[in-house]
């Protein structure tokens, strides 16, 4: 687990991180999100011990960062948003450098890494040629080439076409199957949804929301449902009752909130009854997306 405790960065005169103190949980791909200049890269930049925090820490397992920060390389890996390549290497040869560079001279690992990030059928291929999306491969098998614990990410799907971020999204669950915790930055929030299953909101350099798993009802209310109907404008034309209300609706589709004493089969008797053309029915979620602007806009 990564604990943050206290920590507080300052840029002479701009207070990047106040006081921020979170933890993040082993085994989670955290998505970081904020507007610009939120603090995120700084934030990034400190739990990779590449820069040193004003004030407070941050504990990696425990150890304490900035009193060993080696210990630290050692358990993270980075990819940050403009990384560099080695434009006349092939593939195989800067992986092989990155490992040379962690001590390794292990042939086996550099293979598993470049089929980690699917680039077998390219190893030899020069940099210089590669896609940008292949680039971020190569990237992703540097930083991971020393096996780390912790996967640190800034705007990884930044420049890719859809069908490269979908690889990506699928990469990044392959790594965390395999016991990788992730922190992932990115503007692309709905890319962040592929994967994501915790969330750490920053705004002025202060934490606004922490702790939001995704895996569950995402902070929506537990009786909120989704409604598809053709004829959805028939939900305003039914007394009202205590059963449920109607929040919003568009096009064929409605958000009702059903009272706790109703189960969704009650209702979905009680519309059907009513004459309206369900197609579907089922419990609203949310998604980082809702989340990050409810709270930016709250906070």
């Amino acid at each position: 687990m990564i604990s943050i405790q206290n920590l507080s960065f300052d840029y002479a005169n701009f207070l990047a991180l106040q006081d921020i103190t979170v933890d993040i949980p082993q085994g989670s791909i955290t998505a970081l999100v904020g507007p610009n200049g939120a603090g995120k890269t700084t934030l990034m930049r400190c739990l990779t011990a590449l820069t040193l925090p004003t004030h407070g820490k941050i504990l990696m397992d425990e150890i304490d960062i900035a009193v060993e920060p080696h210990a630290c390389h050692r358990m993270t890996g980075f990819l940050a948003d403009n990384f560099g390549l080695y434009e006349q290497l092939t593939i195989e040869q800067s992986i092989s450098y990155f490992a040379a560079a962690h001590g390794l001279k292990n042939d086996e690992r550099i293979e598993q890494v470049i089929a980690q990030v699917h680039l077998t059928n390219k190893t030899h291929e020069l940099i210089k040629n590669l896609s940008r999306g292949m680039r971020q491969r190569v990237g992703i098998a540097q930083a991971i080439i020393h096996q780390p614990k912790y996967l640190i990410l800034d705007e990884p799907a930044s420049g890719l076409d859809p069908e490269a971020r979908i690889e990506l999204a699928g990469l990044f669950k392959k790594l965390n199957q395999e016991g990788i915790t992730l922190i992932v930055s990115s503007h692309i929030l709905a890319e962040l949804d592929q994967y994501a299953n915790n969330l750490l909101i920053l705004k002025n350099g202060k934490i606004v929301e922490s702790g939001f798993d995704m895996n569950v009802e995402n902070k929506k209310s537990v009786n909120h449902f989704v409604i598809h109907a053709a004829n959805i404008s028939l939900l305003y034309s039914f007394a009202n009752n205590e059963m449920y209300e109607v929040l919003n609706t568009e096009n064929d589709k409605a958000t009702i909130a059903i009272n706790e004493k109703y189960t969704l089969q009650d209702c979905m008797q009680y519309f059907m009854g009513k004459g309206l053309q369900v197609s579907e029915f089922y419990k609203e979620t949310g998604n980082i997306q809702d989340a990050y602007l409810k709270t930016i806009k709250n906070a």
